[in-house]
C-alpha cells in the first residue's frame, strides 16, 4: 500500500507544471531547454580579451562528464554502416562495459532523451545522424538506470528524408549453405515529426554434418545396414564364429544385400562395422526464414512535449534434422534367422519413416511508447512497453519398434530381410509451446534541485510497474506438463550527483573538480519479495582532459521468468565429449526452465581513468579495473567436466557400462563467483590529407547545423530535405572527408573463480577448470576496431583475440585433459560509395546513391583448435562443430532514392 502511494505521488508531482518555464526550441524529436541551445560563441570579457565559448549541440547529453568517444558525420560515414544496429556493433570496443561478470547492451538515447527501447531507432540510416556520443557508466544514473552500462547518445540531423533498399548474399568459403536478405527502409525527419519504417526478409539454407566432412562418433554401433555385438563370454558373438575368424569376435557388420546371412558370411565382416555415419541427416545450422517489420512514429505535441510510438512484428521459422530412427534388438539364439546359436544384439538405423526433425515457429509482437516533457529545468520521461512472444516446437521422436521387437523375439520376423522396418511409424512427437508476455511502464523525473557555486546538484527519481506472464505446455510420451508463472514488479530508485568543487572556482582551481554520485532503489517482486540495489561513486578531474572515477555498485536479482518456467525440450543425437571416459558420442540433452532457482546478489568495484592528451589530436586513453563478487548466480548448465559431474550428479545419466546417455542442461545456481580484471585501451583518429573545416572542441560544432539559417550547404550538394541534403553518401567532386580511426582495448583477467556449492572444490577458470564448451576463461582478450575512408572507398577491420584455455579431466585412467588454442576472430569490410565516383555515376546514372560492400567474416578462418593430452582432436570438438560457418563472404548492394 505504501509502495503504491509513493508511485502515485511521484507521477502526480512530475506532472505539475513548473512555476517558471524556459522557452524551448524543438527540432525533429528533440526537446532541449533553450539555455543549452544558445550559440553565442564569442564574448567580450571585461578585461577586453576575447573569450571563445563552445556551444553545446542541440540533443547533447547535459552533463559535465566527458564522453569517452565522439563521432561526427565524417567518422560515421567512415564506418560504412547501413543502420544504427551496424553502427553500435562498429563501436563495440568503446561502448562495451567491463562491469564485473560483463555488462549488457549500452543504454541508448536519442537527442539526449530516453527511448522505449533500441528498436525505436535501430533501423534509422546512419546518414540521419549528426553526432554520436559514448559516455561512461555513471551517466546512466541521470536517466534512471543503474551504472552498469555505458551510454550511447545519437543526435539527429534537423531535416532528413531517405528511402533505401539493400540486398545481401552470404555464403561460406567451404560452401554448404547460403543466406539471402532483403531490407527496405523509409525515413522522414521533419521539424515536428519523425517516421521510420523497416521491412526485412531473410532466408538461410541448412548446413549438415556431411557438408563439413565430420567424422562420425565412434561410440555408437548403430548403422543403416546394422551391426552385431556379442552378449557371451568376453563379449563374444559366437564361439563358432570366433573359430571361423581365428580370433575372438565381439562385433561384426551385417552383410549387406543378403536376407539370410550365414556364419561364414559373418566371418568375412568379423570385428568390422558398417558405417554409422548419417551426417547428411544431422544439421549443424538449421534452415531458417524470417520476416520482420519495425515502425516508429514521433511527433512534437508542443514546444516542450514529444510523443513517440513504436511497433514491431517478427516471424521466425526453423527446421533441423536430428538423425535417423534407430534402436538395438536382442536376437535370440533360437531364432530361425540367427546363425549364431546364442543371443546377440542387432543395432541399426532405419530410413523409414523419415529423418528425425525439429520444427519451430516464433511470433514476436512488441510495442513501445515514449513521452518526453520539459518542466523548466526538469526532464520528465514516461516509457511503456508490451512484448508478446509465442513459440511452438515439434520434435519427432524415435519410431515405434514394439512390433518388430516382438516379432524378432518370437522368431517370426527376419531382421536381415530387405523390407525389415519398411512399415515403421513414429511415436507421437514431443510438443512444446510457450507464451511469454511482458508489460512495463516507467516514469523518470530528472533535473537540478540546487545550484551551488561548484555546479548543479542533480537528481533523478524513477518509478516503474511491470507484469511478466509465462505460460508453457510440454507434451511428451502422453504426459502433459503445464507451467503458468506470473510476476508483478514495482520498482523505485533515486539517483543523485553532487559537485564538491569546480575546476574554475575556489579551491577547485588548485585540486581540480570533485563530485560524488549515488543511487539507491528496490524492486518488489510478487514471487521473490523485495530486492535492493545501491551504488556510490566519486569523480575527480584534476585537469580538463584527465578524469578519474571510482564506484561501488550492488544489486539483488531474481532469475528470469523464462529461466524458471521455459518448456522442457529433449534434443536427441547431440555431439558431446565425455571427459570421464575420454570419448565423443551422441546423447540426449534436456533443456528448459528450472523452478528451483533462487535469487542472486552481486557487488562490483570499478576504477576508471580517462585521458585526452593535448599533444595528440583526437586521442583518448582509458584504463579500468573491475572486481566482482556475486552470490547464488544463475547460469546455464556448465561444461560436463569431472568437477561439474561430481557437483551435479543427478543431472547426468550413464548406462551400466558407464557410457554417457543424457545430460539435463537446465539452468543452475552457483554459490559464489569472484573475478578481477583490468581493461585498458585507446581511441585514435585523424584526417587523410587536407580537409574542409576542422573538428571543433569536444561536444561542439564547427559550423551551424545544416539547414539552419545562414548555414552552409552540406558537402556535395544542397541542404534541406531529401536525398542530397545532410547525410548523403557524398557527391561527385565532394562527399565526406577522408578519415582514419582505430580503437584497441586489452583485457587482462586477474581472477575468475566459481564455487558451485560449499564443500566442493573451487573452480579456477584461469587454471584448468571450465564451465563452457570453449574451455576456461581466457587470461588475455584484445578488441580491435579500425579502418579508413578515402574518396568514397572504405576499409575496416574488427575482431577479437582470446588467449588459449584448458579444461582438466579427473586424472583417472581413461580421462583426458583438453587444451583450447588461442583464437583471433577478425572480420574485414570493404565498401565504396558510388556517389563519390564521378566517372561511374556519369556512365551509369542509375547507380547514384548506391553503395557496394564486401565483407569477410573470420578472414583468417581461425577456429579454436582443441586437443587432448595425446594431441588428438576429440570427435566432438572437430572444427565443423565448433564453428560450422568458418570463413564467410558477404556481398551487399544498398541504394538510397
Amino acid at each position: 500500500m505504501k509502495t503504491t502511494g509513493l508511485s502515485a505521488i511521484l507521477l502526480v508531482t512530475a506532472s505539475v507544471p513548473a512555476m517558471a518555464t524556459d522557452d524551448v526550441q524543438n527540432t525533429g524529436s528533440t526537446v532541449v531547454i533553450a539555455n543549452d541551445d544558445i550559440e553565442k560563441a564569442v564574448e567580450d570579457a571585461p578585461s577586453g580579451e576575447i573569450v571563445v565559448t563552445a556551444e553545446r549541440i542541440k540533443g547533447s547529453v547535459d552533463t559535465d562528464v566527458p564522453p569517452v568517444e565522439e563521432l561526427n558525420e565524417a567518422d560515421i560515414a567512415s564506418l560504412g554502416a547501413s543502420s544504427l544496429t551496424d553502427l553500435v556493433a562498429a563501436v563495440a570496443p568503446q561502448a562495451n562495459s567491463g562491469r564485473g561478470r560483463g555488462g549488457g547492451m549500452p543504454i541508448i538515447l536519442l537527442n539526449g532523451q530516453r527511448v522505449s527501447g533500441f528498436r525505436e531507432l535501430r533501423d534509422l540510416p546512419p546518414e540521419a545522424i549528426r553526432q554520436v556520443q559514448i559516455f561512461p557508466e555513471e551517466v546512466a544514473l541521470k536517466y534512471g538506470f543503474r551504472p552498469d552500462q555505458r551510454v550511447i547518445n545519437f543526435i539527429l540531423k534537423d531535416n532528413f528524408a531517405s528511402f533505401a533498399t539493400e540486398f545481401e548474399h552470404a555464403q561460406p568459403q567451404d560452401g554448404g549453405f547460403a543466406r539471402n536478405e532483403f531490407e527496405t527502409t523509409l525515413t522522414r525527419i521533419g521539424k515536428n515529426t519523425r517516421f521510420n519504417l523497416d521491412i526485412e526478409l531473410e532466408r538461410s539454407t541448412a548446413l549438415t554434418e556431411s557438408e563439413r566432412d565430420l567424422i562420425s562418433s565412434g561410440g555408437s554401433l548403430l548403422a543403416r545396414g546394422g551391426n552385431i555385438n556379442g552378449l557371451g563370454l568376453n563379449g563374444a558373438i559366437s564361439p563358432a564364429l570366433s573359430a571361423l575368424a581365428g580370433s575372438n569376435v565381439t562385433r561384426a557388420a551385417v552383410p549387406l544385400g543378403i536376407s539370410n546371412p550365414s556364419l561364414a558370411q559373418f566371418a568375412s565382416t568379423a570385428n568390422r562395422l558398417n558405417d554409422g555415419d548419417i551426417g547428411e541427416l544431422r544439421t549443424l545450422l538449421p534452415r531458417t526464414e524470417r520476416l520482420e517489420v519495425n515502425g516508429t512514429w514521433s511527433r512534437s505535441l508542443g514546444p516542450q512535449t514529444i510523443l513517440s510510438l513504436n511497433a514491431n512484428y517478427a516471424l521466425t521459422g526453423s527446421e533441423s534434422l536430428l538423425g535417423l530412427a534407430g534402436t538395438s534388438f536382442t536376437l535370440p539364439g533360437s531364432s530361425p534367422f540367427s546363425p549364431f546359436g546364442q543371443d546377440v544384439t542387432l543395432n541399426r538405423y532405419f530410413d523409414t519413416p523419415r529423418p528425425l526433425e525439429r520444427e519451430s515457429e516464433t511470433h514476436v509482437f512488441q510495442t513501445g511508447s515514449t513521452f518526453n516533457h520539459a518542466l523548466g529545468g526538469w526532464r520528465w520521461t514516461v516509457t511503456g512497453n508490451y512484448a508478446r512472444t509465442a513459440n511452438d516446437t515439434r520434435t519427432t521422436r524415435n519410431a515405434d519398434f514394439s512390433g518388430l521387437r516382438a516379432g524378432i523375439l518370437a522368431g517370426t520376423t527376419n531382421p536381415f530381410a530387405a523390407d525389415f522396418g519398411a512399415n515403421l511409424l513414429f511415436l507421437a512427437p514431443d510438443l512444446a509451446s510457450s507464451l511469454n508476455q511482458n508489460m512495463d511502464v516507467r516514469s523518470t523525473l530528472a533535473g537540478t534541485v540546487l545550484k551551488l557555486p561548484t555546479g548543479d546538484v542533480q537528481m533523478t527519481f524513477a518509478s516503474g510497474l511491470s507484469r511478466q506472464m509465462l505460460d508453457s505446455e510440454t507434451w511428451r510420451s502422453g504426459v502433459t506438463t503445464d507451467t503458468s508463472l506470473r510476476r508483478n514488479i514495482m520498482n523505485h530508485s533515486v539517483n543523485a550527483e553532487l559537485p564538491l568543487t569546480s575546476g574554475d572556482f575556489g579551491i577547485g582551481s588548485a585540486i581540480g573538480a570533485w563530485s560524488v554520485n549515488g543511487n539507491i532503489g528496490y524492486n518488489d517482486l510478487s514471487d521473490f519479495g523485495k530486492l535492493l540495489e545501491y551504488g556510490a561513486g566519486l569523480r575527480w578531474a584534476p585537469a580538463r582532459n584527465l578524469t578519474f572515477q571510482a564506484s561501488i555498485t550492488g544489486d539483488e536479482n531474481a532469475p528470469g521468468i523464462g529461466q524458471l518456467g521455459n518448456p522442457t525440450l529433449v534434443t536427441p543425437n547431440v555431439a558431446t565429449y565425455d571427459f570421464t571416459r575420454g570419448e565423443s558420442l551422441f546423447i540426449n540433452v534436456l533443456t528448459g526452465g528450472n523452478a528451483a532457482l533462487i535469487g542472486e546478489k552481486r557487488r562490483d568495484v570499478i576504477l576508471n581513468a580517462n585521458w585526452n592528451p593535448d599533444f595528440i589530436k583526437d586521442f583518448a586513453l582509458q584504463f579500468s579495473y573491475f572486481k566482482n563478487n556475486s552470490r547464488n548466480t544463475t547460469a546455464a548448465f556448465p561444461l560436463l567436466t569431472p568437477e561439474i559431474e561430481a557437483a551435479f550428479a543427478s543431472r547426468v545419466v550413464r548406462d551400466v557400462d558407464g557410457r554417457l546417455v543424457s545430460i539435463d542442461r537446465r539452468p543452475v545456481n552457483f554459490d559464489r563467483e569472484t573475478s578481477q580484471r583490468i581493461r585498458w585501451g585507446f581511441n585514435l583518429s585523424g584526417n587523410i590529407g587536407a580537409q574542409a573545416p576542422a573538428r571543433g572542441p569536444a561536444g561542439s560544432a564547427p559550423t551551424p547545423a545544416t539547414g539552419a539559417p545562414g548555414a552552409p550547404r552540406a558537402a556535395g550538394g544542397g541542404g534541406g530535405r531529401g536525398f542530397g541534403g545532410g547525410g548523403r553518401f557524398g557527391a561527385p567532386g565532394g562527399g565526406q572527408p577522408s578519415r582514419w580511426n582505430i580503437a584497441l582495448y586489452h583485457s587482462y583477467r586477474i581472477e575468475d573463480e566459481i564455487l558451485i556449492r560449499p564443500g566442493v572444490p573451487v573452480l579456477d577458470l584461469l587454471n584448468g577448470s571450465a564451465t563452457s564448451s570453449n574451455g576456461g576463461a581466457s587470461r588475455h582478450e584484445v578488441e580491435l576496431s579500425g579502418g579508413l575512408f578515402h574518396k568514397g572507398f572504405g576499409f575496416r577491420l574488427q575482431g577479437t583475440y582470446k588467449s588459449g584455455t584448458t579444461a582438466d579431466g579427473s586424472g583417472l585412467p581413461g580421462s583426458n585433459d583438453l587444451r583450447f588454442s588461442d583464437s583471433a576472430a577478425i572480420n574485414a569490410f570493404l565498401f565504396v560509395n558510388l556517389d563519390q565516383q564521378a566517372g561511374v555515376i556519369k556512365a551509369v546514372p542509375l547507380l547514384k546513391g548506391s553503395r557496394i560492400s564486401f565483407r569477410v567474416e573470420n578472414i583468417l578462418n581461425d577456429i579454436v583448435d582443441v586437443r587432448d593430452q595425446n594431441g588428438n582432436v576429440p570427435l566432438g570438438y572437430q572444427p565443423g562443430y565448433i564453428d560450422p560457418r568458418g570463413r564467410v563472404f558477404e556481398l551487399s548492394f544498398r541504394k538510397r532514392f
